[in-house]
């Protein structure tokens, strides 16, 4: 439980914090990207060798809790399917958790996009400043919404 509301956290303070003049337009293959953000962070995959191709409009933000993906809604399914593929089954409705697989990893689909955090692992610290930051965030931007899924 504890590991579900930490991902949460670092998640929605990620989703939050990314305005549309914030996010790096990308084209070409995300799939590459995803992998090489994953194992920049700490992420140990159980395979590299997966051929996928996700997306060809897409965007990120990193920050100094982890990088989030943008791509169309269209990409959840192959997206999903290559996480799986890179990392084996979610620990957890909310994810993949950084003590299974070096690095914490959630993927959604929030309105017209697919959605992928990823997040390393944080000290206590960094986590408490994460969620008073959190606390500090308006609301009505798209946060109610995730938060009373």
């Amino acid at each position: 439980m504890r590991v579900t509301v930490l991902l949460a956290v670092a998640a929605l303070l990620l989703l939050s914090a990314c305005r549309p003049r914030g996010l790096i337009p990308r084209d070409g293959d995300a799939a590459p990207f995803i992998l090489t953000t994953a194992v920049s962070l700490g992420g140990r995959p159980i395979a590299t060798n997966i051929q996928a191709s996700l997306g060809r409009d897409w965007r990120y933000l990193r920050d100094e809790y982890g990088v989030l993906i943008r791509l169309p809604a269209s990409q959840f399914g192959a997206t999903d399917a290559y996480i799986r593929s890179l990392f084996g089954a979610p620990q957890s409705s909310a994810g993949w958790a950084a003590r299974d697989v070096g690095v914490a990893i959630y993927l959604q689909r929030v309105e017209n996009e697919t959605q992928i955090g990823f997040h390393p692992r944080m000290s206590r610290e960094k986590l408490e400043r994460a969620a008073e930051e959190f606390k500090k965030m308006p609301r009505g931007n798209g946060l109610d919404a995730i938060l009373h899924r």
